[in-house]
């Protein structure tokens, strides 16, 4: 039987395999890393500890402004952009595209993966 390590690491390896994807992560709300993908001039703590703050930051404005719960957060930059989706209440999907990725496909694909992670962690 597989664990969560295990489930979660393959759900990191499919996702890659949408392509254009430079990084993914499962961080826990605390900022916490609980399961990656990334290359090596990108550091996997500080990427969830950074995601975990946007995330906060969103969640906060979002219940200021009384609009409703997150359901995505996109940071489009020079060399690319960061995506964040909640994976339940605990956890976040995130990735790191490459610039000019295709963000509809990726943000689908991020959504299916999303629930996944919730499931294996939560057993939603």
């Amino acid at each position: 039987m597989e664990t969560k390590k295990e489930k979660l690491d393959d759900v990191l390896s499919s996702f890659l395999q949408v392509g254009q994807i430079k990084a993914c992560a499962i961080v826990s709300k605390e900022g916490l890393l609980i399961s990656s993908r990334t290359p090596p001039d990108v550091d996997a703590r500080i990427f969830s500890a950074l995601c975990s703050t946007i995330m906060g930051a969103a969640e906060a404005a979002s219940t200021q402004m009384k609009t409703g719960a997150v359901g995505q957060i996109s940071l489009k930059t020079e060399k690319g952009t960061i995506v964040l989706i909640p994976a339940g209440s605990k956890a976040i999907f995130t990735a790191l595209t490459e610039t000019g990725a295709q963000i509809g496909l990726i943000l689908v694909e991020m959504e299916s993966k999303a629930q996944e992670v919730e499931e294996i962690l939560f057993g939603t």
